[in-house]
């Protein structure tokens, strides 16, 4: 319990350092909502469960002309969400996402994902039975062999 009150403490101080005006902060929030609600492409990307207008702004600023990608593999290697690769001998090993594109896009994407599992009863649902065939909980639910 001390400890938490330490971290408290520690917060507080941080806030009072950074001095954040929280009108500016409205404000800001009020213009990324109003530019998000005029660009065509944001405000479609927001019809998408758990997405706001922080992520569809920031996902149709960074990824810019669609045209200019071939396919949905190229937008995935850019924003660094294609696993790595360690192949040998024929033998493909398939390890974590690459982290190779845009740190703040990555961590704005995951949350929406996560915000979406938890809101939308048809993405909550297939999360949970995903989770549960990657635990092997229940057997019942393993997926068959192909």
């Amino acid at each position: 319990m001390e400890r938490k009150n330490r971290w408290m403490a520690k917060i507080g101080m941080a806030r009072k350092s950074l001095k954040i005006d929280p009108l500016a902060v409205a404000k800001l929030d009020q213009a990324v909502e109003q530019a998000s609600e005029s660009n065509p492409l944001a405000s479609r990307l927001r019809t998408h469960p758990g997405v706001g207008p922080i992520t569809s702004l920031a996902f149709v600023l960074i990824i810019g002309p669609v045209n200019r990608f071939q396919n949905s593999k190229q937008v995935v290697s850019y924003l660094g969400l294609n696993p790595r690769e360690h192949s040998s001998g024929g033998k493909q090993r398939l390890g974590s996402i690459s982290k190779q594109g845009n740190p703040m896009m990555r961590s704005l994407l995951v949350e929406a994902g996560h915000t979406a599992a938890r809101f939308d009863p048809q993405l909550k649902r297939v999360y949970q039975l995903t989770e549960i065939v990657a635990r092997n909980v229940c057997p019942e639910f393993e997926i068959a062999p192909q």
